[in-house]
């Protein structure tokens, strides 16, 4: 049974780092993103139109590569949550989770007994094809599973502590473009009201003995979040790459070529 790698630079303090793979399928971007070194890579069923059996094959990819596969969920149906872990995700994020029921839902269907009561099933490879011992299947499970709680709303703002404070869940990430939006100060990162969500967030994580994260927007903001014990972050993903990588090529051979375009 396989270990996270997130979770292991978690837990000796030091600061875990993932890529997004999200335009289309994908599996050998997934494999590049652990060829790079990186510790995670984010797979997004919430807004993606990927299958069950496409998630799969990224899973697949990322225990390849030896990368955490980090899956956001389409938040809803008791087997979203679960399935991706049967896969071998090690990871599972929720979105727009803004209160402590949510939270505490989350839990019940991704952790085993007692802290939650998700349905066993070791036929997969989380469970070594039936090959590991049931009992340290179990424990491993809950052990070695990280559970993230997306902060999207302002709603959530207020309920910080309990929904940290969840047994099960391990982790804060603020999403600053929804949160942003829903604040009405859409995209304006640096607004005070946003800085301010920033420190609460991570005042609540310090409070609970837990961690948080977010997506990095520019080294500043993620300077000013390691100074605030933040200890995950998702450094962009292949759509944003991509788009950057194409204007800078088209910018500069238009330079190049002048009028002969």
């Amino acid at each position: 049974m396989r270990k996270s790698k997130i979770l292991a630079k978690l837990r000796s303090g030091k600061t875990a780092l993932t890529f997004a793979i999200s335009c289309g399928f994908n599996p050998k971007g997934v494999e590049f993103v652990g060829v790079h070194g990186y510790d995670g890579v984010w797979i997004d069923m919430e807004h993606r139109n990927l299958t069950d059996a496409q998630l799969d094959v990224l899973v697949l990819a990322s225990r390849m590569a030896d990368v955490d596969a980090m899956v956001r969920i389409r938040k809803g149906s008791y087997t979203n949550y679960f399935r991706p872990m049967e896969a071998g995700a090690a990871a599972i994020m929720v979105p727009h989770i803004k209160s402590r029921e949510e939270a505490e839902l989350a839990v019940y269907n991704t952790r085993y007994p007692p802290i939650g009561r998700r349905g066993f099933d070791n036929a997969g490879p989380d469970g070594g094809f039936c090959f590991a011992p049931p009992l340290e299947y179990l424990e491993h499970a809950n052990r070695e599973t990280l559970l993230i709680a997306q902060i999207e709303d302002p709603e959530a703002l207020d309920r910080l502590d309990e929904i940290i404070g969840v047994e099960g869940m391990d982790l804060l990430f603020l999403g600053p473009a929804d949160l942003s939006v829903a604040m009405g100060i859409p995209f304006q990162f640096d607004h005070p009201r946003m800085q301010e969500a920033y420190e609460r967030v991570a005042k609540a994580a310090e409070s609970a003995g837990k961690w948080w994260g977010t997506v990095a927007l520019n080294p500043d903001q993620v300077k000013r979040n390691c100074d605030q014990g933040g200890r995950l972050f998702n450094l962009g993903g292949d759509h944003g790459t991509l788009y950057l990588g194409m204007q800078a090529k088209m910018a500069e051979y238009r330079s190049l070529l002048g009028g002969a375009l």
